[in-house]
């Protein structure tokens, strides 16, 4: 899967510097990609997200696929540093995941302003409307509201730094749960119902302005979704992070 990910990318760079799949400063629609690219869709659906994450192209939800300003003069260049870039993108990006969040969600339940519980609140209200929906759509707009809860809370750490590295693997994350939640059972690990019930605890803990209590559901959100992940072969296992105890190790350093 690795391998052909990778041709995938190259091919839609090709395809991108040709024109062939560009309409003004837009991609074609998901379907008409993959049929041109000549692959299914999930496959071609994480060539785009590889692209985005490199700044190729804008993935803007019920927008489309936007080419960036620049995309004309690096696409060349993308073609020879492509080899590079981590197949396993998403692997990667829960990797960052880990290290981030429970850190972050403790420090947003110090320093969070009502402002930023009416944010999460309103994430939660789509959340709980969209957990009884299935379909890809429902899948997409949960992953959408689950994705921006989560940026709201490393928001409410108050830290610029730490939210402009969040905003880089944001769209990875978004387009990596909408797939899970596609073949996840409500009721399971990492499905809709168990996520709306995780963030319900989160954002109480924040609002309770517990750190400890919040960093430890944030770390057992993100195992639920992590084990989700790995079982259906999205990451690999050895982005578990907490499986391998390197959080805990980390910790006591």
């Amino acid at each position: 899967m690795n391998e052909k990910r990778r041709l995938v990318i190259e091919k839609l760079l090709k395809m991108i510097h040709s024109g062939e799949i560009v309409v003004g400063d837009k991609l074609l629609p998901e379907r008409q990609l993959a049929e041109a690219v000549g692959e299914t869709r999930p496959v071609m659906r994480e060539g785009l997200i590889a692209l985005d994450a490199m700044g190729v192209i804008d993935i803007r939800d019920r927008q489309g696929i936007f080419l960036s300003s620049n995309e004309e003069n690096e696409a060349r260049m993308m073609l020879h540093r492509v080899r590079g870039w981590p197949a396993d993108i998403l692997s990667r990006v829960m990797e960052v995941r880990q290290i981030i969040e429970p850190l972050a969600t403790g420090l947003a339940a110090v320093r969070r302003g009502e402002k930023d519980l009416v944010k999460m609140r309103e994430c939660l209200k789509h959340m709980e409307e969209l957990a009884g929906q299935t379909g890809e759509e429902a899948a997409k707009e949960g992953a959408y509201w689950n994705t921006s809860f989560h940026t709201v809370i490393v928001e409410s750490a108050d830290n610029a730094y730490l939210s402009r590295i969040y905003e880089g693997v944001y769209s990875i994350i978004e387009q990596g749960m909408s797939m899970m939640r596609i073949n996840t059972s409500p009721e399971a690990h990492g499905g809709r119902l168990i996520a709306y019930q995780d963030h319900v605890s989160l954002c109480e803990q924040i609002e309770a302005k517990d750190s400890a209590g919040a960093e430890l559901s944030a770390k057992e959100h993100l195992r639920h979704t992590i084990n989700a992940m790995v079982q259906l072969g999205q990451i690999v296992p050895t982005s578990n992070l907490f499986e391998q105890g390197f959080m805990e190790r980390a910790r006591l350093l």
